[in-house]
């Protein structure tokens, strides 16, 4: 596997390398550089070859070409020292020209494999404007990239839907579905609507992710909410900001903020102290089309979500499931998270709808369609 970005933190990697490993497969992925981390390492029976590129997280579109085209250039030049070395050679997006690292096997007839977690062209629309002959380019490079690989997969029915009109190679859905051994089904943790309600986010932090609007969310209720608070977790280019605004808004004993990247386990453990998730993204070509993992996650475990609402999302979660703000704007928050505070009995109602609605769609069974892509395509090389 390739992969641009760090592996500990990766759940969807992590994932599908772990459950070939406990299938008695052998499994390489080569990321980028971890702080603290060897250069070669062996992780949960995973081998992970860390090369000296760091992650990029930021408003400058070169050095997003820079950190790509380093990271490809490196890991072509490794995988080119392993030419026979592999039965299937898989590339995680972004950039889905990650595939062409695998130029050396391709020629030597050993399948590849591109998973799309996102598309390149939707981060570029929703970070840059007027870029039109760079997002020409990114739209090429797509198109060239699922013409190279022998399958595509994808994370959701909607995405596979949109990708097979862009390219003749087979697309399979495999869900970036929780997995099952680290979110598991919890009581519900029902609250004192006079007393303390902890949100809680957890991922990655973007502006676009809209947590700065949950503060301000959070501060203009807390006249009839005082003891609400909001945990955060993760890392990102959003944290500066959020970290700004909440201390002109007063709000640094209330708002937790992240300190550093937790291990899944551990994740976990922390997610069993929130009330309420809540997911307050702002609606851009990034966004228009995911289906967020930390929704699903909270589903699982039996915690309420407050999320914005796009297409995809309402597919896989009715109305009874969730509490939709449209758009997620202060205002708009600040009326879902009074809603949910005031009446826990709804909440747990919607809580155990939405762990309904995640009823066959955890790794356990997803892992059999990722299983079966695999094996369809190490039978190609014979």
């Amino acid at each position: 596997m390739v992969v641009v970005s760090e592996y500990d933190s990766d759940a969807r990697v992590r994932r599908q390398a772990e459950a070939l490993v406990d299938r008695g497969d052998e499994v390489t992925v080569v990321a980028l550089h971890a702080e603290g981390k060897p250069d070669v390492e062996t992780v949960d029976g995973v081998r992970v070859v860390h090369l000296p590129t760091q992650k990029y997280r930021g408003e400058s579109s070169l050095s997003y070409i820079k950190l790509y085209g380093g990271f490809t250039a490196r890991a072509t030049a490794r995988l080119a020292r392993w030419a026979r070395k592999f039965d299937v050679v898989q590339a995680h997006s972004m950039p889905e020209a990650l595939v062409f690292c695998a130029s050396v096997q391709r020629a030597l007839r050993v399948p590849v494999l591109l998973d799309v977690h996102d598309l390149t062209s939707e981060l570029f629309s929703s970070k840059f404007e007027n870029k039109n002959a760079l997002m020409s380019a990114i739209r090429l490079s797509e198109r060239a990239s699922f013409r190279f690989a022998n399958e595509v997969l994808t994370v959701h029915e909607p995405y596979a839907d949109m990708l097979r009109t862009m390219t003749k190679t087979r697309v399979t859905t495999v869900m970036n579905c929780p997995d099952d051994r680290h979110f598991m089904p919890r009581p519900f943790k029902t609250w004192d609507p006079a007393g303390e309600v902890v949100f809680g986010y957890h991922g990655l932090v973007a502006p676009r992710h809209g947590l700065v609007q949950v503060a301000e969310a959070l501060a203009s209720m807390h006249g009839e909410a005082p003891k609400a608070r909001l945990k955060v977790w993760g890392s990102g280019d959003g944290i500066e900001p959020l970290r700004r605004r909440v201390e002109e808004l007063n709000l640094t004993d209330a708002v937790q903020l992240p300190t550093k990247l937790l291990p899944v386990s551990q994740m976990t453990r922390e997610l069993e102290g929130i009330h309420i998730g809540v997911l307050a993204s702002q609606l851009d070509p990034w966004t228009s089309n995911v289906l967020p993992n930390k929704l699903m996650e909270y589903a699982v475990m039996g915690i309420p979500v407050i999320t914005f609402r796009n297409a995809t999302i309402e597919r896989y979660f009715p109305e009874d499931t969730v509490t939709y703000v449209d758009t997620a704007s202060p205002e708009n928050l600040r009326d879902a998270m009074l809603r949910l505070i005031r009446d826990p009995e709804k909440a747990n109602a919607q809580a155990d709808r939405a762990r309904e609605v995640m009823v066959g769609r955890t790794w356990r069974y997803q892992k059999q369609n990722y299983y079966e892509v695999i094996d369809r395509l190490a039978q190609r090389r014979g």
